[in-house]
């Protein structure tokens, strides 16, 4: 896991270096199927149709995404890029060692963006097979939802779909893209925008 976390914070570093020349993209409406099926929407939106209750509730870290990032809807916390909400998405300087001493600190300091709860879900996702975790509540809630492996798959924010892609092919899958897919209240895709790292 450590290995992992090396590998992704040199991504974002070098990602961190271009990111302020990144925009969003509209996909136009004649690509949008084809964009959509590269990432499965179909497998996407039956996670998305069912209603998810019983779960164990547990207090978490909030790390919040870096400026480079682009802007979340929801205010997503890029610690749960993964599923155990161990990913950061922010210089390691910020993130306090296992073992460090805390006391008398600022809770601030040591956990910059806070706490919040969560609840981790016993079903899994329909077709996708994965773990699903709520955070927040009523419209406000993110439900976020994992790929069998623990990397995220996509989460919705009221009327907006988020969806990570991710190159799978090396031995630690890496972040390539996101698209932004506004919804219908049934899931239909409505507009799609695309951000590339």
């Amino acid at each position: 896991m450590k290995r992992s976390l090396i590998l992704f914070v040199i991504f974002l570093f070098t990602f961190n270096t271009f990111a302020s020349e990144k925009e969003l993209k509209t996909i136009p409406k004649s690509k949008t199927a084809n964009v959509l099926k590269s990432v499965a929407y179909a497998t996407i939106r039956s996670t998305l149709l069912v209603s998810y209750s019983e779960g164990e509730e547990k207090e978490s870290n909030y790390t919040p995404c870096s400026e480079n990032f682009p802007s979340m809807p929801g205010d997503f916390p890029c610690n749960y890029l993964d599923y155990e909400g161990t990913t950061l998405e922010v210089a390691p300087s910020s993130a306090v060692n296992e073992g460090e001493a805390t006391e008398g600190s600022d809770p601030e300091d040591v956990y910059p963006g806070g706490k919040v709860t969560i609840k981790q879900i016993k079903q899994k996702s329909p077709n996708l097979n994965g773990k699903v975790v709520l955070l927040g509540e009523g419209e406000d809630q993110l439900k976020i939802f994992y790929q069998p492996k623990g990397q995220i798959s996509h989460y919705i924010f009221r009327k907006t779909l988020v969806i990570f892609k991710w190159d799978v092919s090396r031995s630690e899958p890496s972040l390539t893209g996101l698209l932004f897919v506004n919804v219908t209240r049934d899931f239909f895709p409505e507009e799609v925008r695309e951000y590339s790292f």
